[in-house]
């Protein structure tokens, strides 16, 4: 307030000097026109001037402000109807969201006449009507977005979901692959491409869709966060690289081949892709690869199919086959250390070396007495817990155990969920090695 009285002071102190400095001025206008002629100061005729100016001013802002008075009418119409679309918008998404249909279809509505945003309303009607069952309408609408190139992409997504739900998966991997094409980096459309093309078994369709959102994944800044996400991409590649092999072993067994060893090359112990490359690899006489990957195989999860394989590999006789397996011991994951003296226990109890056999029962069970009695936290350590329990292939989703492996686990039908281990949660199961 006193700012405004100390502008107000300073403006008329202004004008007043102003015109004491104008009046003060000699000089005189003279004005002759139609026969008339008039005298006045100088300083009233700059008065005049000024004054004419001021009311010519002011008649034009009364004029515009009286053409531009509809327009301004229309604007503040304008404005209410887009703020009680808005609001009506706002209203509809809340209803999605909290699952009620037939708010949204009303709010829907209410939007559609007030607003001029044909997408926004557009999407909001197809929700309520995907929401209310009528996906007819909700296709309408992504269809539309098709049209558009900046909304394309959203209209295939659109349509990719509609087709799951309507379990119509022909429509949904080419609304994917549609989107995918328009966003190459789209780890949305890749995560829903894989999971459609390895649901019809297609590996090699889905092995570039992994391979997007495997690229997203390493640019990702959160890493310790999503490790559990990283394990489960490596999973899947190494599954789709096996089955991959599997699909290519009639036609390109050398392609096969390549397949296999890249699976191993992220998982080395894994043993549907081990046991398929070293027989491979045995049938075509080439012992020194099999036995190197059969040796390494045996450290990471030491298992009988791989001891079995191992003989023929080594191309020993019995003692030696025996002795050799019991080198590879003390390289053997320390949390299948009993598991592995058991199975070579076993291997020499077949070839009849019995006495071995009970050598190898003793020390396996000492081993792990040594180790667990070093174990300052052994009775927090739940590494040997289990260490009596023989490894199954155990869904990381259900829990439920499997004698094999499968590409999508029996129970829950995850893909690549299965993972050799001792059984965790779950009550196992107790066949002969």
């Amino acid at each position: 307030m006193f700012i405004k009285l100390l502008t107000l002071f300073i403006v008329l102190a202004v004008a007043a000097a102003a015109t004491s400095w104008l009046s003060a001025q000699p000089g005189a206008v003279q004005v002759e026109w139609l026969g008339w002629r008039m005298e006045l100061p100088t300083s009233l005729a700059v008065v005049f001037v000024v004054v004419f100016s001021l009311v010519l001013v002011f008649f034009d802002r009364l004029i515009r402000y009286i053409r531009g008075m509809p327009r301004w009418l229309g604007g503040r119409l304008r404005q209410r109807r887009d703020d009680a679309g808005h609001r009506a918008l706002t209203l509809g998404f809340l209803a999605v969201s909290a699952g009620e249909p037939a708010q949204a279809i009303k709010y829907a509505s209410r939007a559609g006449r007030l607003m001029r945003a044909p997408q926004l309303t557009g999407l909001l009607a197809a929700q309520a009507s995907h929401l209310n069952g009528d996906h007819q309408a909700a296709r309408r609408y992504f269809t539309s977005l098709l049209d558009d190139g900046e909304t394309a992409f959203l209209g295939h997504i659109g349509l990719m979901r509609l087709a799951i739900d309507d379990q119509d998966s022909a429509k949904a991997r080419d609304a994917a692959r549609a989107a995918l094409a328009i966003k190459p980096k789209s780890v949305l459309a890749a995560r829903h491409l894989l999971n459609l093309e390895a649901r019809r078994a297609d590996w090699h369709a889905a092995l570039p869709a992994l391979d997007v959102v495997s690229k997203s994944q390493k640019k990702s800044k959160n890493k310790p966060s999503n490790s559990e996400q990283v394990h489960s991409l490596l999973r899947q590649r190494c599954a789709i690289e096996f089955l991959r092999a599997g699909d290519l072993l009639a036609s390109d067994r050398q392609a096969a081949m390549s397949a296999l060893v890249a699976s191993l090359k992220i998982d080395p112990g894994f043993l549907p892709a081990l046991i398929m490359l070293a027989d491979l690899y045995l049938e075509d006489g080439t012992f020194v690869k099999a036995a190197k990957i059969l040796e390494k195989g045996f450290q990471r999860t030491p298992h009988s199919a791989i001891a079995k394989r191992l003989k023929q590999a080594w191309k020993s006789n019995d003692g030696q086959f025996i002795a050799r397996l019991i080198k590879l011991l003390d390289k053997v994951d320390k949390k299948y250390h009993r598991l592995a003296y058991q199975l070579v226990a076993k291997q020499a109890r077949d070839v009849g070396l019995d006495g071995e056999a009970e050598r190898l029962l003793f020390d396996g069970n000492n081993i792990i007495k040594k180790v667990q009695g070093s174990n300052k936290d052994a009775k927090n350590d739940k590494s040997h817990e289990s260490d009596d329990s023989r490894p199954f292939w155990q869904c990381l989703s259900c829990n439920n155990l499997s004698e094999d492996w499968e590409p999508f686990c029996p129970a829950c039908d995850e893909f690549s969920s299965l993972v050799w281990q001792r059984p965790v949660g779950a009550t196992p199961i107790l066949p002969n090695l």
